[in-house]
Parts: C-alpha cells; sequence; structure tokens
C-alpha cells in the first residue's frame, strides 16, 4: 500500500503581501505536485485571474522551478505604475 502525500495548502494572500513588501525579490508562493499546475498558477499570478491577491494584472511577475519535491512557483511584485512615473 502507498501512502499518500497531502501538500500544503498555498497561501496566495500571503505570498502576494510579502513580495509587495519585498519589491523586486522572489517569494516563494508555494509547491505543486505538478509542473502543468504550477505553470497554470504562474499564468494566474501574472494575469490576476483566478487569483485576486494579484491584481492589478501585469503588478507581478511569476516563474516555476522544478526541485526535487515538486514544482515551485515564485512570484516577484513588479511595481510598473513606479517604472513609469520615475524620472
Amino acid at each position: 500500500m502507498s501512502r499518500q502525500t497531502i501538500s500544503p495548502r498555498v497561501d496566495h494572500q500571503h505570498a502576494a503581501r510579502q513580495a509587495r513588501q519585498l519589491p523586486g525579490q522572489w517569494v516563494l508562493a508555494g509547491t505543486y505536485g505538478s509542473s502543468a499546475s504550477a505553470t497554470s498558477t504562474a499564468f494566474q499570478v501574472r494575469t490576476g485571474e483566478r487569483l485576486p491577491a494579484y491584481l492589478p494584472g501585469g503588478s507581478f511577475e511569476a516563474e516555476v522551478r522544478l526541485t526535487q519535491d515538486g514544482a515551485d512557483v515564485w512570484v516577484r511584485y513588479a511595481d510598473r505604475q513606479a517604472e513609469g512615473t520615475a524620472p
């Protein structure tokens, strides 16, 4: 009998809040069991689609990094409005 692994729930509210406090720095949002799930989540982070913590769309970057434990989703807050208004 194989042992079922239960992955912890990902707290995107916390990850987005942490990334906003550290603009430009990568923050681990969570580890997913498959690269497909992680890739889908990274897309949702970038667009804000289905993950309102990352609104407005385009204000966060996301990338997937494969590890021995699964697929990590890393997020980074990129304050595009501040970049656009800087001299």
